[in-house]
């Protein structure tokens, strides 16, 4: 899937961005609230009700699924649904695929980035770079948690599937003909009746 995934940076920010405000509670001045989000990736932690970060539970803030949802599950010409053979299965459930969620997770950094420095304008260079410095820490997380808990891993990826897809059972138009035909008995074909 990831060599499918399109990287237009400003798409999946844009959608990010809309949703970004609400999660995490920003207005206009919030350099320092950036800062404390972005300290050691705590953006992708889920806060709990006495307002201490649950680190055992890494992207299980609501945003990260919607934003999946939003670019890749959302429509009926969504990337979930044309390439729906591309999603990764692992104990029997289907998973988000890395790449995918680094996409997302970098454009919700980029998201809280713009909003924390909006008077501050970067040039494309430094947001590009910023983009790219982002995605490769998230990569870099990913797989060494992947390393160290693949079954915890596996859970989280199927877990973020399951709420991003909301619940929909995808499947890709080449699996729906080759089920389809294996369900006839070629040699009754054509010996009904109208």
């Amino acid at each position: 899937a990831d060599e499918r995934l399109h990287l237009d940076h400003g798409t999946y920010k844009h959608s990010a961005k809309n949703l970004v405000r609400t999660e995490y509670g920003l207005d206009e001045n919030n350099l320092q609230a950036f800062l404390g989000l972005t300290d050691q990736l705590a953006y992708i932690f889920p806060v709990k009700a006495d307002n201490v970060i649950d680190y055992d539970n890494p992207f299980m803030r609501p945003i990260f699924p919607q934003v999946l949802y939003e670019n890749f599950f959302k429509g009926p010409q969504s990337f979930a649904l044309r390439y729906a053979a591309s999603f990764p299965v692992a104990h029997g459930r289907k998973e988000i695929p890395i790449g995918m969620l680094c996409l997302v997770t970098t454009a919700i950094y980029m998201a809280l980035h713009d909003i924390a420095y909006e008077n501050d304008r970067l040039s494309i260079q430094r947001k590009a770079a910023s983009w790219d410095a982002e995605y490769a820490d998230v990569m870099r997380f990913l797989v060494a948690l992947k390393n160290r808990s693949p079954y915890g891993f596996s859970t989280m990826m199927a877990k973020l599937y399951e709420q991003a897809s909301h619940g929909q059972q995808l499947q890709s138009r080449v699996n729906r003909v080759r089920d389809a035909l294996a369900k006839i008995n070629f040699d009754k074909l054509g010996t009904g009746s109208l």
